[in-house]
């Protein structure tokens, strides 16, 4: 059997799973609250989050104090745009779009990504469908771009086995893909989670927004009151 890819890995533990929920729903935490949160033992959580760290999953920075003593650890979820010198999230995209580059260069013919997604081309875009597939790949799925350009199907999801006792995993990938996208920095925004028929089925909804200069006056006002990036839709 092929091994996995170490983002397979690493999210595959049920344990790990749950401390990244744990910090995608209530925020910073300390070591010991996210502990009792996930029901381990604090120096298995610290082992568990240090791997999440070396992935660029999760961050973690000492608390801001003005006494002295040792600070706290404070970690979250990994959000936003890293700009930071030697940012794992930032290495990571920079990684897959020069593999992404280096394939098109052994492959000319190769189409150059999924650009009809979302109805949206361009380097930026492209930079964030590299991003994506690369995270995807790495994670074991096995996307695919829906007819309508506006939807990513995942199907025979790789950790179906733990998602039909927990199903709350489907909603911490989700927030990684948007993560992912953000982090890419384009126009690409993943504004939904449809789980079809989960774990064989899952569809995210995507979007290109548009630039503030081409923007019509509350054209993204009415997509994010439409469908708000973070929203898990289930089938009635």
């Amino acid at each position: 059997m092929a091994a996995q890819p170490p983002s397979y890995k690493t999210l595959a533990s049920l344990s790990r799973m749950n401390l990244l929920y744990q910090l995608q729903s209530r925020g910073t935490m300390t070591v010991n609250d996210l502990a009792e949160a996930a029901g381990l033992h604090p120096n298995t959580a610290r082992e568990h989050l240090d791997r999440l760290i070396n992935d660029g999953f999760v961050t973690c920075a000492p608390e801001a104090r003005d006494s002295k003593g040792r600070p706290k650890m404070l970690y979250s979820a990994a959000g936003g745009v890293s700009t930071e010198l030697g940012s794992i999230r930032a290495r990571k995209i920079a990684a897959a779009q020069e593999r992404a580059d280096q394939l098109r260069r052994m492959l000319p013919h190769l189409p150059v990504g999924q650009s009809a997604l979302a109805g949206c081309s361009g380097p930026a875009a492209q930079r964030q469908l590299d991003a994506l597939d690369d995270h995807l790949d790495q994670a074991g799925f096995d996307a695919s771009v829906a007819a309508s350009g506006e939807q990513l199907n995942l199907r025979d999801c790789p950790y179906s086995a733990m998602v039909k006792d927990h199903p709350e995993v489907c909603g911490v990938h989700y927030r990684l893909i948007q993560g992912v996208l953000e982090q890419a920095d384009g126009p690409l925004r993943a504004i939904g989670l449809n789980l079809i028929d989960a774990p064989h089925l899952c569809v995210i909804d995507v979007v290109a927004i548009p630039a503030p200069s081409d923007a019509s006056d509350g054209a993204s006002d009415d997509v994010s009151a439409a469908r708000a990036p973070g929203a898990v839709v289930s089938p009635a």
